[in-house]
């Protein structure tokens, strides 16, 4: 009896069909047209098919090709994106930064920011606050304007000792 697994030597069903009548697929998975396109390698040489269509298209039936059920169109509804920012709330805040740097300025900026806001309905904190500290900080320098005029007029008018009232001459004693 020949040894089965030497080269060279053909086995005695080699060319016999199985008993089942079908011929079996020389390897699992394999399609005698390749991996489902193009023609069966030639030789043992060329184990890889080369592609039966042109460059540039892709393998048709090469993959499964999917088709998904339309998706349901209803009714577009719009993005709600963000809520619109409340009237006067810009115009608080810049009042409020002008009360610490240009006091009168934010006088002005905070009460346009608070009635904006007013007619609105919604409150505005920091327009309140900004023209509260705008009035405080004004009337601050109002007065410390005033008192330095007031001691220049004093001054000029004067109300204080002047170069007439010493002795010009020196004494030492």
């Amino acid at each position: 009896m020949s040894d089965p697994y030497q080269p060279g030597q053909t086995s005695p069903t080699a060319g016999a069909p199985p008993p089942g009548g079908t011929t079996p697929d020389p390897q699992p998975g394999y399609t005698p047209s390749g991996y489902g396109y193009g023609p069966a390698p030639t030789s043992p040489q060329d184990p890889y098919p080369q592609a039966a269509f042109p460059q540039g298209t892709p393998a048709q039936g090469a993959y499964p090709q999917h088709t998904y059920p339309p998706y349901p169109q209803g009714q577009a509804y719009p993005y709600p994106g963000y809520a619109p920012e409340p009237p006067g709330r810009t115009l608080g805040i810049v009042g409020f930064i002008l009360a610490f740097l240009v006091a009168p300025a934010g006088i002005v900026v905070s009460a346009m920011g608070k009635s904006q806001s007013k007619k609105a309905g919604v409150p505005n904190p920091l327009a309140t606050w900004g023209l509260w500290l705008s009035i405080v900080f004004t009337s601050l320098w109002v007065l410390y304007v005033l008192f330095f005029v007031m001691l220049f007029a004093i001054g000029i008018s004067g109300g204080a000792a002047t170069y007439s009232d010493y002795p010009t001459e020196l004494t030492v004693l």
